[in-house]
């Protein structure tokens, strides 16, 4: 009966629902099983499936293609129940129309240099890219609610993202 109570009062915490449904998808979609399904997770944890990606960040547009991976973090054999911390990083090819709105759209600045990403994919970032940030678009993808970082190079039509918990949105 305690424990029954204990699930209760958790779930009237604000948000852990939603946090608790983000850490069973993202945890079902990362360790979905192998084989030929469409969206199988490849044997280098690479995942080249859009749907969850426009998911949980609808602000990318209509993209053409997508590489992502996303790993737990801390230990995911914690003895504490609850929601785990996770991070997620992808390569994101953008439209020709995506390009342009996100170019027009917000204030882009240099970046600091080749962005920091899951090891998954780093392999999948072009080479001498111009890379872009905006504090503006960052701030409008994370509501404020999660970390994340997003550079672009317009020039190659390539977004690159990287997130700690993020939530989904679609």
């Amino acid at each position: 009966m305690q424990s029954r109570r204990k699930g209760r009062a958790a779930e009237q915490l604000p948000g852990y629902r939603s946090a608790a449904a983000l850490g069973l998808v993202l945890t079902g979609v990362l360790v979905a099983g192998c084989g030929a399904v469409a969206g199988s997770t490849p044997s280098d944890g690479v995942r080249r499936d859009a749907k969850v990606v426009r998911q949980y960040f609808p602000e990318l547009g209509d993209f053409e293609e997508v590489v992502w991976t996303g790993e737990l973090l801390g230990d995911a054999r914690s003895a504490v129940p609850g929601p785990s911390d996770f991070r997620v990083s992808g390569v994101i090819r953008l439209t020709s129309s995506d390009t342009r709105r996100l170019r027009s759209e917000y204030a882009w600045q240099n970046g600091p240099g080749r962005p920091d990403v899951l090891a998954g994919i780093r392999p999948h970032l072009p080479g001498q890219a111009a890379w872009r940030t905006s504090d503006e678009f960052t701030a409008t993808v994370t509501e404020g609610r999660y970390t994340g970082s997003f550079h672009v190079d317009f020039q190659k039509h390539t977004l690159v993202f990287d997130a700690r918990n993020p939530r989904k949105k679609v």
